[in-house]
């Protein structure tokens, strides 16, 4: 096993590629902007983790990143005739102790959505992380869409909105297990920079301001939907928040529904989303809307004792 720091982009292109494939076929996510990304960062030494290699060529690979005093947990990947070896555990492993061990890191946070094992979620118990389940839906957009109430007024969703915006994001996360879990939601600021990251930097995806929206009423912003093109096909939807005090009203089913959509106009044929397996209410919306499970994952975080995470 070897830090990337050892390694050049060129000894992880062929793994690369590969993941490429593998994402684009599992999950209809484009992974090339990422894998780009990831080799850039190896040849700038600016990327921590460890890869497996068999003479020259790279086996697995997982990475982490630091960002704002936490480590995120990248993806862990192992080409096929390498799987099941109990190689994508060890790294893992690895990654997790490297990064706790990090004094500047307070935090470390990481989702097992793009792993190529099914025990990654046994690597975060042993390190002692706190997690929750994850299920990534995706919907036919051939089938027939439901039909949504429109007592709502529903724009796209503009640059001039992210403030607004980003505090109704935050504010719908507020005391759930996603807020516990990822820290883009632990106050305005960081919820404000997510936002910007999605629809100003392309944070999730290509960023598809024809298909993101706000839902507006008498008193204001009442919700949001966000949405980005993660392959030729596939449009994601990566948030939808709605105001507390008006879960249960509909402004989340005519959000989702006009999102599909305009999804749908784009050309685009499948649409995904990913939501906390606890979050029935949202899990019963989606279901109705026509979304049906492909993938079950973990979302996990760690912090430094003696501060402790409650679920």
């Amino acid at each position: 096993m070897r830090s990337l720091r050892e390694l050049r982009s060129r000894d992880l292109r062929v793994l690369l590629d590969e993941e490429i494939a593998h994402w684009t076929a599992e999950l209809d996510w484009d992974f090339a902007d990422v894998a780009s990304a990831v080799a850039d960062a190896v040849d700038a030494r600016t990327v921590a983790g460890r890869a497996v290699q068999d003479g020259p060529r790279a086996l697995a690979y997982c990475y982490w990143l630091r960002e704002q005093g936490r480590a995120v947990v990248g993806s862990l990947f192992a080409a096929e005739q390498a799987r099941g070896q109990g190689l994508e555990e060890r790294l893992l492993d690895a990654v997790l102790a490297e990064a706790q061990a990090r004094p500047d890191c307070e935090r470390v946070e990481g989702q097992t959505l793009f792993s190529t094992t099914a025990v990654a979620d046994e690597s975060y118990a042993r390190s002692g992380f706190a997690g929750r389940a994850r299920q990534y839906l995706m919907r036919d957009l051939a089938e027939p869409l439901p039909a949504a109430p429109d007592d709502w007024r529903l724009v796209p969703l503009a640059r001039s909105h992210i403030p607004e915006a980003a505090r109704l994001v935050f504010e719908s996360h507020s005391g759930s297990a996603d807020a516990v879990l990822n820290s883009v939601y632990l106050s305005p600021e960081r919820t404000r920079q997510f936002v910007e990251t999605l629809m100003l930097h392309d944070g999730c995806g290509r960023f598809m301001a024809e298909a993101s929206l706000a839902a507006f009423g008498p008193e204001g912003l009442l919700g949001v939907v966000l949405c980005s093109r993660v392959s030729r096909r596939n449009g994601h939807i990566c948030q939808v928040s709605v105001l507390p005090r008006l879960h249960g009203r509909g402004v989340g089913r005519a959000l989702v529904v006009a999102a599909l959509e305009r999804l749908r106009r784009e050309g685009l044929t499948t649409a995904s989303l990913s939501v906390t397996a606890g979050n029935e209410r949202a899990t019963r919306l989606y279901a109705r809307l026509g979304f049906r499970l492909h993938r079950t994952y973990g979302a996990y975080a760690w912090v430094r004792p003696p501060q402790r995470l409650w679920l």
